[in-house]
């Protein structure tokens, strides 16, 4: 617990004096976000043909899709394509069952990496003042939660 001070230093880190708490608290909350970022940790990982590129592969059937109001962005998305290499031919359908794999998996990956983030959370709430890190947890628990349905919906609702 933090009283004054005398006390700014962690208990837990003795033999580096400059490290306090404080500090320790805002590399972890920066590197909690940037890990993702830099990493990749918590997006979606692409199979090779998964989706239509230009340059390798072409289209063979497709459909126009329109965005905004009075379908002002409007663009074709292909149906099926052909690898140019190969010649195989893909469709949208032969990966379903990848995109319902990674949106189960982005669940799973991104509530627990939150989860990580409530437990520091709780306890750094701790060190503030006795007997908060249940509330505090509780309340980092829901918004991880609310995150977690938000990204699973806007996976499964963007065709995913």
């Amino acid at each position: 617990m933090i009283d004054g001070p005398e006390e700014s230093q962690s208990p837990l880190l003795p033999a580096f004096p400059l490290l306090t708490f404080q500090r320790v608290e805002q590399t972890f909350w920066t590197l909690f976000v940037v890990l993702p970022i830099f990493t990749g940790l918590l997006a979606y990982n692409w199979l090779p043909n998964e989706s239509f590129n230009e340059e390798k592969h072409e289209m063979i059937s497709s459909h126009e899709v329109c965005e905004g109001e009075e379908n002002q962005h409007c663009g074709e998305m292909a149906d099926e394509w052909k690898d140019k290499r190969t010649g195989e031919i893909y469709t949208r359908e032969d990966f379903a069952w990848h995109r319902r794999a990674e949106r189960f998996r982005l669940l799973y990956t991104d509530f627990g990496y939150g989860l990580v983030g409530c437990f520091f959370f709780g306890y750094a709430r701790s060190r503030e003042k006795d007997g908060v890190f249940f509330e505090a947890f509780g309340k980092a628990v829901c918004i991880n939660i609310a995150v977690s349905l938000f990204l699973y919906l806007s996976i499964l609702y963007n065709g995913a």
